[in-house]
């Protein structure tokens, strides 16, 4: 039910530290979650909706999110956070990521190993209170590259693995030489779709995830 459904957003909301879910309203209306109020950066703001997508019976987020921040911050204090976000994220070697930040905009430059560490980078930054943007022009550069053969495991292993694939049987996995993992096949939901990409991208060796998982019902009710 409706009910049953907001009750899991909110508590699925109030468990993410991400967020601070004080002044964040949910509603939900014939499977559709409305999600209003405010939260203190964009970083939040985006971690809500994704968390509504994993419960089940969603059928759509809507996010009227206000960015409200507690007050102006200087570039200097916001770099300097941004940097201490990058320090306690295990998947980021802060040490080659270099960061600018202008008027609230973040700019990241430098080199990763992958392109699961360059938008974990982004993740960072988003969720510092002050930033406006994030322009991420890490360079990735790949480490030793792993076999497609290994690769192609480990990703059929994690998609097996994950409660929020439904059946993993019907997702097929290709993996190109150099990393690049292509999906295809049916999902039953778009936070399902979602869950399969993640799935790929943090796969050790990947470079590259090219979505085309197809969302079962949704073309045919025109969604």
């Amino acid at each position: 039910t409706d009910e049953e459904i907001a009750a899991d957003v909110r508590a699925t909301l109030a468990w993410d530290e991400r967020i601070d879910d004080t002044d964040l309203v949910v509603e939900v209306r014939d499977g559709v979650v409305i999600l209003s109020g405010s939260v203190p950066t964009y970083g939040a703001k985006t971690a809500a909706a994704e968390d509504a997508w994993r419960i089940k019976g969603v059928r759509q987020v809507i996010n009227n999110l206000e960015v409200k921040q507690a007050a102006p911050r200087s570039d200097q204090d916001i770099a300097a956070d941004v940097l201490n976000a990058l320090r306690n994220d295990p998947r980021v070697d802060e040490k080659r990521v270099i960061i600018h930040v202008a008027g609230g905009v973040v700019t990241l430059t430098g080199t990763v190993g992958s392109l699961v560490e360059k938008h974990a980078a982004s993740e960072d930054a988003w969720t510092v209170p002050g930033v406006v943007d994030v322009v991420n022009q890490l360079e990735v550069i790949p480490g030793l590259q792993r076999p497609a053969a290994e690769i192609l495991a480990d990703v059929r292993d994690a998609l097996t693995r994950d409660v929020r694939i439904s059946d993993p049987t019907r997702i097929s996995v290709i993996v190109e030489e150099g990393g690049h993992v292509i999906l295809r096949g049916k999902v039953s939901s778009p936070a399902e779709r979602e869950a399969a990409g993640d799935d790929a991208w943090f796969t050790a060796g990947v470079t590259r995830v090219t979505n085309e998982l197809v969302v079962e019902g949704w073309l045919r009710s025109g969604k």
